[in-house]
């Protein structure tokens, strides 16, 4: 009887000890699932409890722009509600927390930043190709999910000192941008915090509708007039001088 007790605590210390020794790459596993293969996690080491990667858009071999955030890691620091909590660490500072338990998972994260011209690729259709600069300040970030799926966001951002490389002093002021999920997809609304560009509007982007977007736009520095083509056809005059509506569609991405 006693060995028998012996074994069973053997193999119960043997068992601890590998999912204890867990490696982070199986993060990307479950980050893929997740996202439905839209986002892994690169350059993961450490434990699947103390450790660091690089989330990044899924398939990176296919995808001949890949899109990362900044590095970031994570830590067991405890338990809340019935699951493990995790403290989220980017550029040495704690950024918010992770929780996951058997049914899935919940983050929140804040002031994570940036370069907007990391972010250009994912940008649906020729948005994608606006050469978009300046920096994005993630002031808020919250999200849950099960395993399979994610099934709430939201988001409140700023882009700091926005412009442009398609247009010469291509400079178009700050905004802040807020989004959340909605029925199967993403709704949205931008504003403006300063700068030649005043605009304000919202839009949404699905797998059934594609990318929406109508807003109001003010010129106060006759910047519409450079914006290429693909830019500029979406704007019609609104009868007030350097008033402009703003209307885009799938169709015409």
């Amino acid at each position: 009887m006693k060995r028998l007790h012996l074994i069973a605590i053997t193999g119960l210390l043997t068992l601890v000890f590998i999912v204890w020794q867990a490696p982070a790459s199986l993060i990307g596993l479950a980050l893929q699932q997740a996202s439905h293969h839209t986002w892994d996690l690169a350059d993961a080491n450490g434990t699947l409890w103390n450790g660091r990667g690089v989330i990044t858009t899924g398939q990176r071999d296919k995808d001949p722009r890949p899109v990362s955030l900044p590095p970031m890691g994570w830590k067991l620091v405890g338990f809340q509600e019935g699951g493990l909590l995790f403290q989220m660490q980017a550029h040495g500072q704690a950024i918010g927390h992770l929780q996951v338990g058997l049914g899935g998972w919940r983050t929140q994260l804040r002031e994570l930043g940036l370069e907007a011209r990391d972010l250009t690729p994912v940008l649906p259709g020729l948005l994608s190709k606006g050469d978009w600069q300046g920096f994005l300040n993630f002031h808020q970030m919250s999200a849950q999910g099960s395993w399979r799926s994610v099934q709430t966001a939201e988001v409140d951002v700023e882009w700091l000192h926005a412009a442009t490389g398609l247009i010469p002093q291509g400079e178009l002021g700050s905004f802040v941008l807020k989004g959340h999920t909605e029925n199967a997809g993403v709704s949205f609304s931008i504003t403006s915090q300063d700068g030649p560009l005043v605009i304000a509007g919202q839009g949404s982007h699905s797998r059934q509708q594609g990318f929406q977007f109508t807003g109001e736009l003010t010129d106060n520095a006759g910047l519409a007039s450079q914006f290429p083509g693909f830019l500029s056809a979406y704007l019609q005059p609104a009868g007030a001088p350097n008033r402009y509506t703003l209307h885009i569609s799938q169709l015409d991405l």
